[in-house]
């Protein structure tokens, strides 16, 4: 006899629900939220497990490795997607959330999350803390320039080093800001010198990656960017084609359509935030700072001149969604093309 198992983890316990193939309790109870343990409940409980699922959260990516490990045949849920069927319950509590997530998982009705490699995961990570880091550069930058501009001193734009070096200049020791700019400047410093070592550490691994070296030939892209591509979208066969990876992205316009009424709204921004705000920018170097042409950039300036820079910016980033998909499955690099024919 079939059974399916849905779990709502938490921090320390996890409500665990066993059904049938009818969808009659067999079984309903908690556990700690520990895969020994997990795996050692449903062992006993449901031997014959077809199919263990749990939604998508901080602890999930963990879990879904872990029970893989042992053998069971665990799916992630999309949290949205189990939202939307979860909430039609009248009581809220994890024991129905556990029973509604094991009937997703029985009827079937429910989207898989890839979860992505703990190779992957570990590199995200890495990428994550670099960006963490470049946000508490430039609030601090910003908070600096801020009381230096009301007291009149004002500099041309700059970061990390430069930066130190010209609050150094404008305000002293014998400034009266000096003794609450001190503090401010240790941790700059600080952080500055922690994202040289990050920076380091993602050269070296995009050196030491084939296909990261092959997305990086695409204008605009650079070695965070590329990185973050190749290691937030993990394996590309799981698309059924490179368009796809826009929508993925949130790169895409949401669609309301009801009897006569058809319309396209703003962009999704649904996904992966930090590569969609890394694609946006890439889009933003190849317009403005790539002097080379080609077809993708002679194909922004006109749609720029149409619909707008901010438009052109997004429906480039989802272009270069598309290109780096394709890079990365068919083995080539970007082919630039004949520049005079380009513009």
């Amino acid at each position: 006899m079939k059974q399916y198992v849905g779990l709502d983890v938490s921090q320390k316990e996890t409500s665990v629900c066993v059904v049938d193939e009818g969808g009659k309790p067999i079984f309903q109870g908690r556990a700690k939220s520990d895969p020994g343990a997990l795996a050692a409940l449903l062992a006993k409980k449901a031997p014959q497990a077809e199919r263990i699922g749990f939604e998508t959260g901080a602890m999930s990516s963990w879990l879904w490795h872990e029970l893989r490990r042992v053998g069971l045949p665990v799916v992630c849920i999309d949290a949205r997607h189990a939202h939307a069927a979860l909430s039609v319950r009248m009581n809220k509590s994890d024991e129905n959330d556990a029973r509604g997530l094991a009937e997703l998982v029985r009827i079937g009705w429910y989207r898989e999350v890839a979860v992505k490699s703990e190779a992957s995961q570990q590199v995200r990570s890495l990428l994550v803390a670099r960006s963490r880091l470049v946000s508490m550069r430039r609030d601090i930058e910003n908070q600096v320039r801020a009381m230096l501009k009301e007291f009149g001193l004002l500099f041309p734009r700059s970061i990390a080093g430069p930066f130190q070096r010209r609050v150094t200049e404008l305000a002293g020791e014998g400034h009266m800001l000096w003794p609450v700019l001190t503090p401010l400047l240790s941790v700059h410093g600080h952080v500055c010198q922690e994202l040289e070592r990050l920076d380091a550490r993602i050269q070296q691994l995009a050196r030491a990656d084939e296909t990261t070296r092959r997305l990086m030939t695409v204008p605009g892209i650079g070695v965070v960017t590329a990185l973050t591509f190749r290691h937030t979208i993990d394996d590309p066969g799981r698309f059924r084609s490179a368009a796809s990876v826009g929508a993925y992205l949130g790169l895409t316009p949401r669609r309301k359509q009801s009897g006569e009424t058809d319309l396209n709204g703003k962009v999704s921004r649904w996904g992966d935030r930090l590569l969609r705000s890394y694609l946006y920018e890439a889009a933003a170097v190849l317009l403005h700072r790539t002097k080379r042409w080609c077809a993708l950039k002679a194909w922004g300036v006109r749609l720029a001149k149409r619909v707008g820079m901010k438009k052109a910016q997004v429906a480039i980033a989802r272009k270069l969604a598309v290109i780096l998909h394709c890079i990365w499955t068919d083995g080539t690099v970007f082919e630039w093309g004949d520049a005079t024919t380009a513009k």
